[in-house]
């Protein structure tokens, strides 16, 4: 019965979408102005070429940025498991092995030296 009521639902959006955009193609504009197919960038006409490589550096410490931030996020459930939780041994002992992969990823990435920027 569930699978039934989620086939009508499918099916009523994708008739909903096909005659939302029928209108929008009968109704619309339809000559395009060369202007309006233009590049808009912040109101600043571009300069130069999009396909500018960037330094591995930035990439680099982005990627590291979201690997401890993510990492850090985990902290949030396991903080509030730990508040429910009956065995807290248990849980710090699980705390302090995260935390100690977290440490050795911390020293492993200083140690590459991947956040000195100097050459």
């Amino acid at each position: 019965m569930e699978f039934a009521s989620f086939m009508v639902f499918f099916v009523i959006a994708c008739t909903l979408s096909a005659v939302l955009l029928g209108i929008s193609s009968l109704l619309g504009q339809k000559r395009k102005i060369a202007r309006e197919m233009d590049i808009y960038e912040s109101g600043v006409n571009p300069v130069g070429s999009a396909t500018r490589q960037y330094d591995i550096k930035f990439y680099l410490t982005a990627i590291l940025f979201l690997l401890f931030d993510v990492e850090i996020v985990f902290l949030l459930p396991w903080a509030l498991a730990y508040k429910d939780s009956s065995n807290h041994d248990f849980m710090i002992v699980g705390f302090i092995f995260f935390m100690a992969i977290m440490l050795v990823g911390y020293i492993f990435v200083i140690n590459s030296k991947a956040l000195k920027w100097e050459k």
